[in-house]
């Protein structure tokens, strides 16, 4: 066998602190293979590992692999992000545990001022000041400061002002800013490989992981390379299949074929399907087709807030973003914003419909524009009448209009009714569907004095009525909810505390009142922040600068 290659670039040395390693993680530009060894450290190791930390102990150096990366759904431990593709994303190679556990505790998605309750969740005792773990019988002391606000200046300074132990112990502010400060700094020393001969790669895994079960040299490529068969889809099942990764759902063959025809150039109004028979390199535009569609669904979900498909309000904008991104495919954060708006603002007038054919060909005509060009006609081509109050008086789970409210309710980030933890929504609609949002209240009966029993009836129809939320064993929903949830847990359902207090009353069409009148004010105020009508719809201001004629 011949030796292995010797690397034309030598490893770039260099040194990341936590604060600017977790920021990569949110990015989405840190990347751990989905074939990487599952994650095996309990609960002692992770808290030893963040105790190492804040002692100022060494915990090794960091190997990784700049390479691109395409949209994908990643989960590091706890934490589940959307991440757009990108050019030089750092692949993980040797230090998986120690990342994962490091972004699984300071980044844990939890409770607002609660540090989690699974292997992640670590708390900082203020007054012994050390690392412990919470005792998930009880609620931990006030005196213990959630792990998961430490690594952002911003929220640590939030708990601190809520802290009720604050004025008898107001060295507890010096000891949590300066355990921060430990944390947000520490450097982590790292090797970044820039290698193209990726068949050196497996000996450097090979040769650092000598002290535990290897992986096969299959099983290091495939991991290196981001975890599916480097093979592309081959045909649209294959294309369904790659683009469920996501986790935004199955997106109907029907749409698939029309962004490969965007994707492509190609009409994609006409009924006729036979164009797509002078496509010569069929794999190449599947390929194209689904590193667009990757892009667009990271966009629908991140910057939309959309999360999934079958929420979202018109089906054919997602045509349009697949040429956009095609074309387009690292638009700027100005560029992200205003295309959001406008996905907002054509759901609530209906723009979306697609039901004028020279609209829908204008539009895809103009994304072949410069970038902010294109951004600023599909803007333009919206009409410009001031939309209507929302109409939550209808629930029909298919229709536009109701999606809007969907979208609305899980902005609240609903949690489940028994144990508090953020509801897996993908999965929920993946699974369950229109059948996700269930009825409270089931019948009008029993009636309280001077109840309008007509009334009721509407109501119980209407979103007011409504709760994202699996069915629960041997429970209703209703009971469930009757049984005195966290506080936080009724907000992210959209029930005020007045309304939840008729419930208890038993009065239900005061609930019903309630909860309805609440809900509009808030689908009203969801759809204003994704709309901005009245904010300015400018260019980035670097396409308004004028180069000078030295630079042109």
């Amino acid at each position: 066998m011949p030796p292995p290659s010797p690397l034309t670039r030598r490893p770039r040395a260099t040194a990341f602190s936590v604060k600017e390693l977790l920021d990569r993680v949110q990015r989405g530009s840190i990347r751990i293979p989905e074939i990487q060894r599952p994650f095996k450290w309990k609960a002692r190791e992770i808290q030893e590992l963040l105790d190492s930390v804040y002692r100022g102990y060494p915990i090794g150096v960091l190997l990784f692999w700049q390479h691109e990366a395409p949209a994908a759904h990643l989960e590091i431990g706890p934490v589940k992000l959307d991440a757009p593709q990108t050019a030089q994303a750092l692949w993980v190679v040797d230090g998986q545990h120690r990342v994962t556990a490091l972004a699984g505790v300071l980044l844990h998605p939890s409770f607002e001022g609660e540090g989690g309750s699974d292997d992640f969740g670590l708390y900082f005792d203020l007054e012994q000041e050390e690392l412990v773990r919470p005792n998930r019988r009880e609620p931990p002391p006030p005196h213990w400061l959630p792990m998961n606000v430490v690594a952002d200046s911003e929220r640590l300074l939030g708990w601190l002002e809520r802290y009720s132990g604050l004025a008898e112990h107001p060295e507890h502010t010096r000891t949590a800013s300066r355990l921060g400060t430990l944390l947000r700094e520490y450097q982590l020393p790292a090797y970044i490989v820039e290698a193209e001969a990726r068949e050196t790669l497996p000996v450097i895994v090979e040769r650092l992981n000598l002290r535990s079960k290897r992986l096969s040299e299959a099983e290091v490529l495939q991991s290196l390379l981001g975890g599916r068969n480097p093979e592309h889809p081959s045909d649209l099942r294959a294309l369904s299949l790659g683009l469920e990764e996501m986790r935004f759902g199955t997106i109907e063959e029907k749409w698939l074929l029309k962004s490969v025809a965007a994707t492509q150039g190609l009409d994609i109004t006409r009924s006729d399907w036979s164009q797509l028979k002078g496509v010569q390199d069929v794999p190449g535009a599947l390929r194209q087709t689904e590193r667009a569609l990757r892009e667009a669904i990271v966009f629908l979900k991140r910057d939309a807030g959309i999360p999934h498909v079958e929420l979202l309000p018109y089906t054919l904008p997602l045509v349009i973003l697949a040429r956009f991104f095609h074309l387009h495919p690292e638009p700027s954060a100005r560029s992200r914003e205003l295309l959001a708006r406008w996905l907002w603002r054509g759901a609530i007038t209906g723009a979306h419909r697609g039901e004028i054919v020279p609209a829908v060909r204008k539009n895809l005509t103009v994304l072949g524009q410069d970038e902010d060009e294109a951004i600023q006609a599909l803007l333009t081509a919206l009409p410009n009448a001031l939309p209507r109050a929302p109409n939550l008086r209808d629930f029909k789970y298919r229709a536009a209009e109701t999606k809007l409210q969907i979208n609305a309710l899980l902005a609240l980030q609903p949690r489940e009714l028994r144990s508090g933890e953020l509801l897996d929504v993908p999965a929920i609609i993946g699974t369950q569907g229109a059948d996700a949002l269930g009825q409270l209240i089931t019948s009008a009966r029993p009636l309280k004095p001077g109840d309008d029993p007509v009334q009721l009836k509407s109501l119980m129809q209407r979103l007011a009525n409504r709760i994202f939320h699996p069915p629960l064993p041997a429970q209703s929903l209703l009971a469930a909810l009757e049984d005195a949830p966290h506080p936080e847990v009724l907000v992210s359902h959209g029930i005020s505390r007045p309304a939840y207090r008729a419930l208890q009353l038993g009065n239900r069409l005061q609930f019903l009142l309630l909860r309805q009148q609440f809900l509009e004010q808030h689908v009203a105020a969801f759809l204003d922040s994704k709309a901005r009508w009245l904010e300015s719809d400018r260019r980035p201001l670097q396409s308004l600068l004028i180069p000078d004629e030295d630079e042109a």
